[in-house]
């Protein structure tokens, strides 16, 4: 049996009954996490995002699903579209660390999408979630960490993640199932250039993905063939997408380790890979009462894959400024803190800021994979302008699996990002339906919360 159906079977036979109760716990709060992501990035990146909006708006379509805040129904696979792309617009979403995938924002938005058009109840819509994540993840585990070097994996492995959401929740049978992942995977796509340069595309990523995945599933339910075992095959999706895929990531332990495990939240609105070199440089500069006017240089060795991404130096643009570690890290010294409000053009032009972000540099460190395996870790050492030199280190960055963020802790990051769009009122009781997403009949009592 190749990769490809053992993953579909475990797809097709689990059920809710089936989850763990902290697979289920956390699958919520990762939920909770998402959908505040995608509340205040209507408000606080309305300028980067209405366009994708209002052209969704103009196309039209059946009214199936909602759109998130603004109200009005439209096609599922459109719904999915606007809601993915306006989760991913502040950059404040997870990522699975196996995978570098931001797989909340695609797959929530399909997941919502999907159960409202198919009325599923709240077991349904969190084994969607599970299973998505599992396979999405497994795949990422498995053509990393050279697929990253040309593409964007919430664009590539998010189109998967939907495609087993929507399966999931039509009730596709174990064939369709396969077949579904894989003409996904056939379709999968997201060029790593937003990352370097912050273009829209990077918001778009999760929403085309999204899209795509739903848009498999109805293509396989209307009767074509799609597909098989396009995973393993010759000139299938780990061959064409990684130098050296390991496929044994696809299968091993199935079942008895569940990836969304190891999803990692943000505690900062900002790229992955900035968290340690933000947090490990706040900690020095904090202790040691250190600004900006202080500071000679800050030297940051890091696991691999941060050099390649996050050192734009320029950054013209709010996205471009949360992607920029020197930004980010000059931000942390100057302000203490790194919240949503140091994202404005204002301090991103700041003439001080400009000419610190020149004193960061970084370095690769090969060792950490091994040293430090499963998270982005940061060895800071900051010079001053008096000789004196401070290092320390941030291996696990809050959020990260082993430095998790508590229950309070999301529910407190959530009312922060709702209550910039929606009353205090209605962000306390989506906090309280998503906690208790085992009692909802239908998809449509949540996402009827999340309108304004």
């Amino acid at each position: 049996m190749g990769a490809t159906q053992v993953l579909t079977e475990f797809v097709s036979k689990t059920s809710f009954a089936d989850l763990p109760r902290e697979v289920v716990h956390k699958t919520k709060g990762i939920i909770l996490d998402t959908l505040g992501c995608g509340i205040a990035g209507y408000t606080l990146a309305n300028t980067e995002f209405h366009w994708i909006f209002d052209l969704v708006k103009e196309v039209g379509g059946t009214p199936e699903s909602m759109i998130f805040v603004e109200g009005f129904k439209t096609a599922a696979s459109q719904a999915a579209l606007v809601n993915g792309s306006l989760i991913h617009t502040i950059d404040f979403d997870d990522t699975h660390l196996g995978s570098i995938s931001h797989l909340g924002a695609p797959v929530v938005s399909s997941t919502l999408a999907m159960g409202e058009k198919a009325g599923a109840d709240g077991p349904s819509l969190v084994t969607a979630v599970v299973l998505a994540y599992e396979v999405a993840a497994r795949i990422g585990k498995a053509v990393m960490p050279s697929h990253y070097k040309y593409w964007h994996p919430t664009g590539t492995l998010g189109t998967i993640a939907s495609a087993v959401v929507s399966s999931k929740l039509l009730g596709l049978k174990t064939e369709q199932v396969e077949q579904t992942i894989s003409l996904a995977a056939d379709g999968a796509s997201g060029l790593r250039y937003c990352i370097d340069f912050g273009d829209f595309s990077k918001s778009l990523h999760p929403g085309f993905a999204a899209r795509n995945g739903i848009l498999a599933a109805q293509i396989i339910q209307k009767g074509a063939v799609g597909p098989k075992g396009i995973l393993e095959y010759k000139s299938g999706f780990c061959e064409a997408y990684s130098d050296e895929p390991n496929m044994k990531s696809l299968t091993e332990n199935l079942g008895t380790f569940y990836e969304i495990m190891t999803d990692s939240l943000k505690a900062f609105p900002t790229i992955l890979c900035s968290h340690a070199p933000i947090q490990g440089t706040m900690k020095i500069a904090l202790e040691n009462n250190l600004r900006l006017e202080d500071i000679e240089s800050i030297h940051l060795r890091v696991s691999p894959t941060a050099p390649g991404q996050g050192m734009n130096y320029s950054p013209e643009t709010p996205l471009a400024a949360r992607l920029s570690i020197p930004y980010c890290v000059a931000m942390a010294v100057a302000a203490r803190q790194i919240s949503m409000d140091q994202f404005q053009e204002a301090k991103i032009n700041d003439p001080q800021i400009r000419e610190f972000m020149k004193k960061v540099s970084l370095e690769s460190v090969p060792e950490f994979t091994q040293k430090y395996p499963g998270t982005l870790a940061a060895h800071v050492e900051i010079r001053t302008k008096k000789g004196s030199r401070f290092k320390g280190e941030s291996i696990y960055p809050k959020g990260h699996p082993d430095n998790p963020m508590m229950d309070d802790e999301i529910k407190e990051k959530f009312r922060r990002l709702s209550t910039c769009t929606l009353p205090s009122d209605r962000t306390e009781r989506i906090i309280e339906k998503v906690y208790e997403l085992e009692k909802l009949k239908k998809a449509e009592e949540l996402v009827g919360l999340l309108i304004k």
